[in-house]
Order: structure tokens, then sequence, then C-alpha cells
């Protein structure tokens, strides 16, 4: 990354400058997955979103401070899991568990989580069985999940466009999530800050 792309490169949420503590941070919302406890967050002291997911479900969402236009650019972020869950299949209702997940929301309601997959295909993506306004788009699979952070770079928009097969909305809100409750398992997971770089392409 050249000097100019870091000093272009926009911080979507506060984690990079909030202190370590165990919960969510101020600015940060958690949504509840109905009949299922909900994975337990806490900032570490390198700024990262700890997420541990004990048959849980649930999500946390951070809204942006404006929202983003459809227009060039790229979502960067780094994650980080050695717990796969090895019995998951995402496409199945009973057995779509994902030790971690990034979601960007957008404007219409549509939602795109990036997920940590088991055995699909990296790319592969798929409207989720929760609503056509979810779609689900696979980056890694069980055997990426060793522990070692692992970068994505990822035009948003042009994936809302080929999970939805429609023209994109604004984004309006970024988040992480973990589920373990389908497969009553035990998820470790961590993500670093989410962040937008304007004009380029991943």
């Amino acid at each position: 990354m050249t000097a100019v792309a870091l000093l272009a490169l926009q911080a979507l949420t506060n984690l990079s400058l909030v202190p370590a503590a165990p919960g969510l941070p101020s600015g940060w919302t958690l949504q509840r997955a109905k009949g299922a406890a909900s994975p337990a967050f806490r900032v570490t002291r390198a700024h990262t979103l700890r997420i541990e997911a004990a048959d849980a479900a649930g999500f946390a969402t951070y809204r942006l401070r404006a929202p983003l236009r459809p227009a060039a650019g790229t979502l960067l972020w780094n994650w980080r899991t050695s717990t796969p869950l090895g019995t998951a299949t995402l496409r199945q209702r009973a057995r779509d568990d994902a030790p971690v997940r990034v979601l960007v929301a957008f404007a219409d309601g549509r939602i795109v989580f990036y997920s940590w997959g088991n055995r699909e295909g990296r790319g592969e993506h798929f409207l989720s069985w929760t609503g056509r306004s979810r779609g689900i788009l696979v980056l890694e699979r069980a055997e990426d999940a060793d522990g070692s952070w692992h970068m994505e770079r990822r035009d948003p928009f042009r994936d809302y466009s080929l999970v939805f097969d429609r023209a994109p909305a604004a984004i309006v809100a970024v988040g992480v999530s973990a589920d373990t409750d389908q497969l009553k398992g035990r998820a470790l997971a961590e993500v670093g800050e989410l962040s937008w770089e304007p004009g380029t392409t991943p």
C-alpha cells in the first residue's frame, strides 16, 4: 500500500480509538438471535474485537457517521480464528454455524455477510435461509482456521450486486457476528478495524 493510500484510508468504526475492555465499545449495537445466548465481546489491547460464541449467536453493528454511496473503493480488514466448525454447512438451516462473519449493511435493509465457512468454496455466494435480504459470501474455509491473520480486500458494492443481482444501495453500517447455536459448539475469533480505501479496487 502506498503512502497516499495510507493517508486516504478511513476507519469505519471506533475500534482503533477505544481502550481495551470487556464488552462492546460505545457506539456498537448488539442484535441477539432469537432463542440463543449472545456471543461475548472484548476489545483487545491490539484494538481488535474478540468474539467468543459458546452455543451462541448474534451480531454487533456500528453505524457509519455518514453513508458510503456506491463508488469505487475497497473494504479492508484482518481477522483470524483457530476454532473451525468442521461439521457446519452454511447452506443448511440446521448446520449453518460460522466462527466469525463480517457484515456490511445497506440502506435498503439488505446485508452481505462475509463468512468464515467450512467446506464451501472461497467466493461461493447464496441467499440466507433467514431471508432474501441477507446474502452470504464465503471468504475462508475451515482449513484456514489456524490462528493466523488473514487480510481481506473486498469491493462491497460489487459483492452486493453479485449476491442480490441488483444495483447497490449506500452502506450505512458494518459489523461482526458469530454463531454456534445450531451445532452447540464453541468458537473464538478476532476482527481488526474495518477500513475504507476510496478510489481503489481490491
